[in-house]
């Protein structure tokens, strides 16, 4: 029987991080399972990234499909205490896949409340002992869902073991001399106990693989399949370890450790934020060094490299060439399979760069390829191309991307840490690549009182930067309108209150609308009390669909979450297919999603994530590809390139941008706290967490991006000009549609200012919504002809659809 993609790219994925003795794959077949896991197997996370499985699959009973023999005893002492699988997405007697129910601000109520991971079941020692007897080798599935959407996780019995685990993990250890741990969890745990307890043998790392990851598992203990995955992510010896442990909210129960602008010295009213009990932040003092650029760079030891992950196989891996032609260059290497099994093997190059003015992290991840399935003694050639052009980096004082004068030096190798000379490359000037303006600057006020990581002087103060009117290397303004030419003339005769209604979803738009008895007004009426807009479309959800206007051509189109599903079954999540590094396998992922949105009539996929894995602890990890900006942006591009090019179906990433912090990301109406401010500098901005986004309007012809409910540097990422206008159309050209994060409560983009900074829809939007646009452009905040430029891009990308034969 053919595999779906979704097990082909889990099979691919999965990571195996220890193999003492070669236990793995399974040579005696019988086994004792352990942990709740087994068969209460994590398939999705929380929140946007929820989904439920529609299959009647486990861990255990892929297994046991396979031919690996479960100890009886212990399998019926599971199966007995099994949760049923529907109270696992029921919070407070709320179904929170329900989209109904989730179509207001009133999800993040439900998302927003930590919920503790569950208790691992006490195992009675005579049970243990006839496990013994059966078997010498125990699979304990460690799982772990705590956190996701609104709530980051918790340090203590959460990144830590819980303490049901620590004793499940002794009592395993002491009883079996053969211990296989498989991670069947949604972000990074502490992980130093592996060493300190000589029975455990193999370690694996599942993440949340969907629902066919279990039989991807199967294959992978049994043999049929040869594990290939490599980490995404840098995995430290402890949370302190981490570059950001220090600077990172996590626990919004306790009050006194929100760190809030003083914490660094700085004034919350000086920063816009007044009126409030507390003003949040979180400060990006990592600055450019972020995962293995911090550890590398440092030289801190790590329990997992970034691009680590065995095999069953070995391979030897061979530098043969580096090729300079024009502005691009090319590495040829040489991989043979040296050992007894078939296998895949991921080749990555990075650069190392000396002698530049602008300080570099040790390496940095500039390409990577995977090898076709060798046999024992087979050789494949792989060649990598980078352009030149790549090879910049931003520096601020000139705002602009420049090749700087130094040398270049390439490593090729199967980890960030186990690398080999490549090649190198003398530059013996500066080479401006592209010309910006300083935009999403760390506010003057704060300038002098902060300081951020260096590799040259251990802390360097963040510099002052005036905005310059010089011009960008981009489409200039009436460029920009003359593409929406047509649009602009179809949109001039439209009234205010229809174009302010157009600019916001079709929906109630108010808090617990989906709860209250009385009927609520999904828009607003002309002057004969008729709806100025409507839902069309045939199945989109209230609060999830654009306004129609069918009397001018104007249909609804219909956005849904999530990155690990559409309501057609669990999908593998970010953070574990991240980890295939195998393009083609993420091209057939995204076909496979498209054909999924096809079949439930979404138009606009909410997906992918694309923000980084900032801090182990950011509830939302396992939504997000990686810690590496060029790794997640070309997962994103491959994915989407999947999606949009095989159907009528468009992709939304978010969350645009710097959205590494769940905790108050959108505030608190109730507490009066004001929406999390990121602070950072304006390089680390654009190297790393702008990056991905700028890659899939450059290379995947996006249509929509979706802004965050965060602060950058003081001024809400929906209501922020220099990220929404002058960033992502004057200098990337983008040409689609600028959507908000569905928030109604709490502290979010007033409508007006939305619009005014280039959010061209407010989402879930709404008769409150349109109120405070028509507000604004009565106060002269927006522009008759700001709203004429939302709504023409709307109908801009409404004809994309049209081709699709769905409207």
């Amino acid at each position: 029987m053919k595999k779906s993609i979704f097990q082909e790219l889990v099979e691919e994925s999965i990571v195996l991080l220890k193999n003492e003795e070669q236990i793995l794959p399974l040579k005696e077949k019988k086994v004792a399972f352990l942990g709740r896991a087994q068969i209460e197997t994590i398939f999705s996370g929380n929140g946007s990234g929820a989904s439920k499985s529609l299959a009647n699959k486990n861990l255990l009973c892929e297994c046991e499909k396979r031919g690996i023999c479960a100890e009886a005893g212990l399998k019926q002492f599971y199966t007995s205490h099994q949760k049923n699988e529907s109270e696992k997405f029921v919070i407070d007697g709320i179904d929170i896949t329900n989209v109904e129910n989730m179509n207001c601000g009133f999800m993040y109520e439900i998302f927003g409340k930590y919920q503790p991971m569950w208790t691992e079941y006490h195992i009675p020692e005579q049970l243990m002992q006839k496990a013994r007897e059966f078997t010498d080798t125990a699979v304990f599935v460690l799982g772990r869902n705590a956190g996701g959407e609104e709530c980051d996780r918790h340090i203590e019995g959460d990144y830590e073991l819980t303490e049901s685990e620590k004793e499940l993990l002794e009592q395993v250890c002491c009883v079996f001399p053969h211990v296989i741990v498989v991670l069947n969890i949604n972000g990074m745990i502490d992980m130093q106990w592996v060493n300190a307890y000589s029975a455990i043998k193999a370690v694996v790392f599942l993440g949340i693989p969907g629902e066919e990851g279990c039989g991807a598992l199967a294959d992978i203990l049994t043999g049929a399949v040869n594990p290939s995955g490599k980490l995404s992510f840098s995995m430290a010896e402890s949370f302190k370890d981490y570059p950001t442990a220090e600077n990172f909210t996590w626990n919004k129960e306790q009050e006194d450790e929100i760190l809030t602008y003083e914490n660094y010295g700085l004034d919350a009213k000086a920063n816009g934020s007044t009126g409030y009990t507390k003003s949040p932040v979180t400060v990006y003092q990592e600055d450019i060094y972020l995962g293995y650029r911090y550890f590398d760079t440092f030289r801190k030891q790590v329990l997992y490299s970034f691009g680590y992950g065995m095999s069953y196989t070995s391979f030897t891996i061979l530098p043969k060439e580096m090729k300079q032609e024009k502005e691009e260059l090319e590495f040829i290497t040489e991989v043979t399979n040296s050992g007894n099994y078939a296998g895949k093997e991921t080749i990555q190059l990075y650069l190392s760069c000396s002698g530049t003015e602008s300080e570099k992290p040790e390496k940095e991840l500039k390409g990577f390829a995977k090898t076709r399935l060798l046999a024992p003694g087979e050789k494949q050639n792989i060649s990598i191309r980078i352009s030149m052009q790549d090879l910049a980096g931003y520096v601020e004082t000139s705002a602009s991307y420049i090749l700087e004068k130094g040398k270049y030096q390439f490593f090729i190798g199967n980890s960030s840490r186990e690398t080999i000379f490549a090649g190198e490359i003398q530059i013996r000037e500066d080479y401006v690549i592209k010309k910006c303006v300083n935009r999403l600057c760390v506010q003057n006020c704060n300038v002098e009182h902060l300081q951020v990581l260096s590799a040259r002087e251990g802390r360097k103060k963040v510099r002052m930067h005036e905005k310059k009117k010089e011009e960008t290397d981009g489409l200039k303004e009436q460029e920009r309108y003359d593409l929406l030419r047509d649009e602009m003339e179809q949109v001039k005769n439209f009234s205010i209150e229809q174009l302010a209604a157009l600019c916001v979803g079709y929906g109630p738009g108010i808090p617990f609308a989906a709860f209250s008895k009385q009927e609520q007004p999904e828009t607003i009426l002309d002057g004969q009390g008729n709806p100025l807009t409507k839902n069309d479309h045939p199945v989109g959800a209230k609060g999830y669909v654009s306004p129609a206007m069918p009397e001018k051509g104007i249909h609804s189109i219909f956005y849904k979450d999530g990155p690990a599903g559409v309501g057609t079954g669990a999908w593998p999540t970010a953070m574990l297919i991240s980890c295939a590094f195998n393009k083609e396998l993420w091209e057939a992922f995204g076909n496979a999603v498209g054909a999924e949105c096809e079949k439930k009539a979404v138009d606009v996929w909410l997906a992918p994530a694309v923000n980084l894995h900032r801090n182990p602890l950011c509830g939302r990890n396992f939504e997000y590809f990686s810690e590496d900006p060029y790794l997640t942006g070309i997962c994103a591009v491959q994915i989407t390139k999947g999606v949009q090019e095989n159907h009528p179906v468009r992709v939304c990433p978010k969350h645009f941008a710097v959205n590494e912090q769940e905790t108050y990301r959108r505030g608190s109406a109730k507490k009066r706290y004001d929406a999390v401010d990121s602070i950072l500098t304006e390089r680390a901005l654009r190297e790393l967490y702008l990056k991905p986004f700028e890659m899939l309007v450059r290379d995947a012809g996006v249509s929509f991006i979706m802004t965050s409910f965060n602060k950058i540097n003081g001024v809400l990422a929906a209501g922020n000009r220099d990220l929404c206008t002058h960033i992502l159309r004057e200098e990337w050209n983008f040409d689609g549609v600028v959507v908000t994060d569905w928030g109604d409560m709490d502290i979010v983009a007033d409508g007006g200012d939305a619009v005014a900074a280039g959010n061209d829809i407010v989402m879930p939007g709404g008769p409150p919504v349109i109120r405070q646009i028509l507000q604004a452009y009565q106060e002269r905040r927006i522009t008759r002809k700001d709203l004429e430029r939302s709504v023409a891009r709307l109908l801009h990308v409404l004809k994309l659809f049209e081709k699709g034969e769905r409207i």
